[in-house]
Formats: structure tokens, C-alpha cells, sequence
């Protein structure tokens, strides 16, 4: 039992480390665009539009790499044995839920975009959010068993005393 739980912390510090790495990527990605495109990225033509548009796309832009920050720090933490809570699993649950609506949507903009470049552009933003689903729901998976087997290896211990 000992070996599954070491293996799972090191999965978990492991994934914690690459869900950060995703979201200093989305940031990158995002601040690529922005100024390579400048307000065509927003898609909007109206001035007042576009004020609105920057300050929202501005604030996921910045929130979102926090946010991933934040759960992989929690994964990284629970892979150490210092991390209790289940909030952040909560938050990983929504996320998935909200990931696979967006490749959904991803899908359908593929399947309807007649522009070569643009349908390249989305099989790499497709790839990008299926594998980051991935590592999250690994997440998710390794932490509920991590959980499970330190909780039956504390019954063990209780039993033995």
C-alpha cells in the first residue's frame, strides 16, 4: 500500500506542476493573440463594445493562469501530505464540466469554419484543452484514491495500537 500511495503523490506533484504549466500557457497564448490580432481578437467593432470586451477578456486572462495556479499548488500539496481540503476538487469538477462544453463548441466551429487556417488553429486549441480535461480528471482520480488509501492505511494504524 505504501508503494501506490508514494506513486500516487508523485503523480499528484507531477500533474500539479504541468496543470501550473497550462495556465501560464493560457496566458502566454492569450497576450499572443492580443497583440498580434489587437481588437479584431475581441471581435467586436464598436468602440464602447470593445472597452467592455478588453476589460472582460483582460480579466479571465489574468484570473485564469491564478486559478490553475492555484489547483496545482493544491495538487503539488496533497501529493505532499499537506493539503486537506476538497475545495479545489470542487472547483476541478466545474472545470471539466465547463471543458467539455467549450470542446463541444470547438467541434461544431470546426466543423462549420471553411478557412484551412482557422480549422488549424482549432485542432491545436482542441489538443491543448483535451489534454488539459485530461490532467485534470487524472487530477481528480489520483486524489479521490490518494485520499482513499491514506484514510485506510490511518484505520490500519488505529487498528494495530
Amino acid at each position: 500500500m505504501d508503494v501506490k500511495i508514494r506513486r500516487l503523490e508523485s503523480n499528484m506533484t507531477t500533474i500539479g506542476t504541468g496543470i501550473i504549466a497550462f495556465g501560464f500557457w493560457s496566458f502566454a497564448k492569450f497576450l499572443l493573440s492580443y497583440f498580434i490580432m489587437g481588437s479584431e481578437y475581441l471581435g467586436v467593432a464598436d468602440d464602447d463594445t470593445k472597452l467592455v470586451a478588453a476589460i472582460i477578456a483582460w480579466s479571465i486572462a489574468v484570473l485564469s493562469p491564478l486559478l490553475y495556479l492555484w489547483i496545482g499548488l493544491s495538487a503539488r500539496a496533497e501529493g505532499k501530505g499537506k493539503h486537506k481540503s476538497v475545495f479545489y476538487l470542487i472547483i476541478v469538477g466545474l472545470i471539466i464540466l465547463l471543458s467539455i462544453l467549450v470542446i463541444g463548441v470547438e467541434i461544431v466551429s470546426f466543423v462549420l469554419s471553411k478557412s484551412l487556417v482557422n480549422r488549424a488553429e482549432m485542432v491545436v486549441t482542441m489538443i491543448i484543452d483535451v489534454t488539459r480535461m485530461i490532467f485534470l480528471i487524472e487530477l481528480m482520480v489520483y486524489s479521490i484514491k490518494l485520499r482513499r488509501l491514506r484514510k485506510q492505511l490511518r484505520k490500519g494504524e488505529a487498528n494495530e495500537v
